[in-house]
């Protein structure tokens, strides 16, 4: 049996990975500059980790950007390179990435560590509900 949890991670993490390339896209167009370029990837890092709501997904999309950034972005045709420079944007995108995720979560939940997750809803009938709020 597949737990909920999986399976939305199974979804997340390609959905993640789309909105990068698309990230990467806007920002080859919209922006001249190599140091802008990462910046804006930073920014949209962060956003998609908030939309994707999970640190997995951001991760990954950190990542992915990484790849993206470096091949496309910084470098030409895809190359990929392994400097320290290269090493600080990995750093820099997964963080925002993460940081991203990290700011959806409510702020007890934060400093506690624990997210509670609803696993069932039980519904009640109407008449039972009803009694209830008499």
């Amino acid at each position: 049996m597949v737990s909920r949890r999986t399976t939305s991670l199974e979804l997340l993490i390609p959905g993640a990975a789309v909105l990068a390339v698309g990230a990467v896209v806007v920002v080859a167009v919209a922006v001249p500059d190599v140091s802008e370029r990462v910046a804006a990837m930073a920014g949209l890092t962060a956003a998609i980790g908030l939309a994707v709501r999970r640190p997995v997904a951001a991760g990954a999309a950190g990542v992915i950007g990484w790849f993206l950034t470096t091949g496309f972005l910084v470098n030409g045709l895809g190359e990929l390179t392994f400097t320290t420079a290269d090493w600080s944007r990995l750093g820099l995108l997964t963080g925002a990435g993460l940081v991203g995720a990290a700011m959806r979560l409510p702020m007890p939940l934060r400093a506690s560590g624990r997210v509670p997750v609803v696993t069932a809803y039980r519904p009640i009938s109407r008449f039972a509900h009803h009694k209830t709020l008499s």
